[in-house]
């Protein structure tokens, strides 16, 4: 009894091939993880690959951009951070902080001479989740929270290593901490070193600006969640 118990809790997502023909996802549950549905993608790719070698998509091509997230740059940096942070592409302006991998004419730093990951296990959200063929409204829902929300908290994670680097000017520190401050406000995952701490749930939401889902996207969302949820 104890063990069909212990089966009936455990979280187990799965995508599939809906009758559109789209990539959709069942399994969805208040407990299910950012880490559950990575590897429910994971296992689906194994078992559908994608077409890479006649798709004309610019991924690992050609001009792109990747969103970096705290959780897999504290991957890739063995837990320093700051490490890394010189080696991502950053745009600064008026009110705003981006943080990719890699974005414009450059090729990712990550790949290599035949353009394949050297860092695919440690690889960041966007790319984790981006697939090149027909999506449902549901997995295009969370691929834009999870990745949104994610790379919210790498600004924070960014603005950390800036306020305590010696060679920042003291008149920037403040303004920084500021910022850091405000995003840390509204981030549901800042702080978060794996991603089996967050909840899919925690990132579907709209009511921050960083938000990528809209409230008509939520309520569908939770929509799907009253039906599934155990």
């Amino acid at each position: 009894m104890y063990l069909l118990f212990c089966l009936k809790g455990m979280v187990e997502l799965k995508l599939f091939f809906n009758p559109k023909n789209e990539v959709d996802i069942t399994g969805l549950n208040n407990k299910a993880t950012v880490q559950d549905f990575f590897d429910a993608v994971d296992e689906f790719l194994t078992e559908n690959p994608l077409p890479c070698e006649t798709c004309k998509e610019h991924c690992c091509k050609g001009r792109f951009k990747i969103n970096m997230d705290s959780v897999s740059a504290r991957r890739m940096s063995k837990g320093n951070v700051k490490r890394l942070i010189p080696k991502l592409f950053i745009d600064m302006g008026q009110d705003k902080l981006e943080i990719f991998l890699i974005a414009g004419h450059k090729q990712c730093r990550q790949l290599d001479g035949l353009g394949r990951c050297l860092k695919y296990k440690e690889r960041p959200a966007s790319c984790r989740t981006y697939i090149c063929i027909p999506q449902s409204k549901c997995y295009k829902i969370l691929d834009a929270a999870i990745v949104a929300e994610l790379h919210h908290a790498m600004r924070a994670e960014y603005l950390d290593t800036v306020i305590n680097d010696p060679a920042t000017p003291r008149a920037a520190v403040d303004p920084a901490k500021a910022l850091r401050e405000e995003i840390v406000s509204a981030s549901s995952v800042y702080g978060c070193n794996h991603y089996s701490e967050i909840l899919i749930k925690d990132c579907v939401r709209s009511e921050f600006a960083h938000s990528n889902v809209s409230a008509e996207d939520v309520s569908f969302f939770q929509e799907v969640l009253s039906k599934e949820d155990i």
